[in-house]
């Protein structure tokens, strides 16, 4: 009977130790993921600076668009997102802003501050301050009368 016990017990730690191995294998794997997201989003958004850091032509509005379209779409799953809930539907917006030809003209007529913004948050991507002011934008573009 000892010996069953002793049997027992040594698979059960030797359960516990794998079960431990795997979840912070897991965990390990998890943080990975999130940090590749994490880039990508940034790389996202440098892309988003890079358009407008240029004379904004046809090409580097689609250029902006696609960005910011893409930066919108996988802001939610960034770690920025805990940090400022306003990131993605800042970007969300700002797509729209985009795609809508009367508020596109008056958002052109503002690309330095669009492009200061986008720099504030490459640096900074739970930047309270550029989502705020991106909003700001979007209020005096896109949603105004």
């Amino acid at each position: 009977m000892k010996k069953w016990t002793i049997f027992f017990i040594s698979i059960l730690i030797l359960g516990i130790i794998m079960m431990s191995y795997k979840y912070d294998k897991a965990n390990t794997e998890a943080q990975n993921l999130q940090n590749t997201i994490d880039e990508k989003f940034k790389i996202v958004l440098s892309i988003v600076y890079s358009s407008f850091n240029t004379k904004i032509d046809e090409m580097a509005y689609r250029s902006a668009l696609s960005s910011v379209s893409t930066a919108a779409s996988i802001s939610e799953i960034t770690s920025y997102e805990d940090q400022n809930d306003n990131l993605d539907v800042s970007l969300y917006n700002f797509y729209h802003a985009l795609r809508n030809d009367e508020s596109k003209v008056k958002i052109l007529a503002r690309a330095d501050e669009v492009r200061d913004i986008f720099t504030m948050l490459f640096l900074d991507p739970a930047s309270k301050k550029a989502t705020d002011k991106l909003m700001e934008i979007n209020d005096e573009t896109f949603f105004k009368d």
